[in-house]
């Protein structure tokens, strides 16, 4: 979509397009799936405009583990955070298993982390960061969309997904950042795990994005490519970056993959212990 003078000016929601075709009935998660071919592959703006920068991380922290245990490791993934954004800096960051967003956030500050950042708790265990400097909040909010199988030995409930939209402050172009952490098993399927799940997903961005933002979903979806989580989703979104942990389950996406680069895995941290999931990093300039 090539943003033009009358969506410049009147940006609307995407828009959830329902149809009659309803997945996990009966199930709190239900939903009607979009028509088949409705996607959001789409840059926001032409390419003839000048290019904005937006370097993103996800990081699923393992806080159980890594904090719980190990006492953060000597402030391993603060330091993984402060030390691996390269001369850009990364823009706005998405954390999963992280039960303090300002610890982490301090670990980093404590590390060498530069700019002036701001640190949202997404709930279930979900956190957002983002560069001030740079960007403006405009809105916030989290969602439940997904649940564990109940058929599972591992069960701890729904899942959500945390976004928020932010205006870049001397470009003033706007991004929808969303994060997420996906249900148990891995790769499981039906009920609130498969396919609806990744249909939520669409209709949360596609409810709360306009139709000029940079749009950006990543996480730990505890699912990779061949599942139906990830089959769905790759319909609509495209999937700019995946890492290698658990067979390649933490992923990027984005409408706007023309423009993704210098994707890069950052390794589990940088301390004498870290992380189950490797941070991964990518860059969009749109």
């Amino acid at each position: 979509m090539v943003c033009d003078e009358t969506k410049a000016h009147n940006p609307q929601p995407f828009g959830y397009p329902a149809t009659g075709d309803w997945k996990a009935s009966g199930d709190w998660c239900s939903i009607q799936a979009p028509p088949s071919d409705w996607q959001l592959k789409d840059c926001p703006y032409s390419s003839d405009a000048p290019k904005t920068t937006i370097k993103v991380l996800t990081y699923n922290l393992y806080w159980w583990n890594l904090f719980g245990r190990k006492g953060g490791a000597d402030r391993s993934a603060g330091k993984l955070v402060a030390w691996t954004g390269g001369s850009h800096g990364f823009d706005v960051i998405g954390f999963q298993e992280c039960d303090s967003h300002h610890l982490i956030m301090d670990d980093a500050r404590a590390e060498g982390l530069w700019g002036n950042w701001h640190s949202i708790n997404g709930g279930r265990a979900l956190a957002i960061a983002f560069n001030q400097d740079r960007w403006h909040l405009i809105s916030h909010g989290s969602q439940d969309v997904c649940e564990d199988s109940r058929e599972s030995n591992v069960y701890y409930g729904k899942r959500s997904v945390q976004w928020v939209r932010l205006l870049h402050r001397q470009d003033q172009k706007t991004v929808f950042f969303a994060n997420h952490h996906g249900p148990l098993r891995v790769n499981w399927g039906g009920g609130c795990t498969g396919s609806a799940c990744a249909m939520n997903l669409m209709r949360v961005i596609a409810d709360n994005a306009l139709d000029q933002d940079l749009v950006v979903l990543l996480g730990d979806f505890n699912a990779g490519a061949g599942s139906s989580r990830i089959t769905e989703l790759d319909k609509r979104l495209s999937r700019a970056y995946t890492g290698s942990i658990y067979g390649g389950i933490d992923h990027v996406y984005t409408n706007c993959a023309r423009d993704a680069k210098n994707g890069e895995n950052l390794g589990r941290g940088k301390g004498w212990a870290g992380s189950d999931h490797d941070a991964l990093t990518l860059t969009l300039e749109w």
